[in-house]
């Protein structure tokens, strides 16, 4: 039997501002930031999920994952694209690794 709620508390105008200056830190860099911008991403959707009315929080960096990312466009390139779905696995885990439920000093007010 399924149980537990969750919440998104997310708005439009705040992933809009988000993934505007995301994209343009990734275009201007020529995807090199990336990494920074896809972390940004991650807290913000954190950030606004709850789960049983527990926040959630994320505490990777870009910095953390940015080794794994280079390793993983290296190894798709060479291979012609057939390491990608390992490489989307290790970011996912990068990503889910990061993921906590927020602690009182964590908590933001809604």
């Amino acid at each position: 039997m399924a149980h537990g709620k969750f919440e998104f508390k997310g708005r439009g105008g705040s992933y809009l501002w988000l993934a505007i200056w995301t994209g343009i830190l990734t275009a201007i860099t020529l995807g090199i930031l990336w990494p920074m911008a896809y972390a940004a991403q991650q807290r913000w959707e954190k950030r606004n999920t709850f789960i049983d009315g527990k926040q959630l929080v994320f505490k990777g960096t870009g910095m953390g994952i940015f080794v794994a990312w280079l390793k993983v466009l290296l190894l798709s390139i060479i291979t012609i694209g057939i390491y990608a779905p390992w490489g989307w696995c290790a970011i996912k885990r990068w990503q889910v690794d990061n993921t906590f439920f927020a602690d009182e000093g964590d908590l933001e007010q809604f």
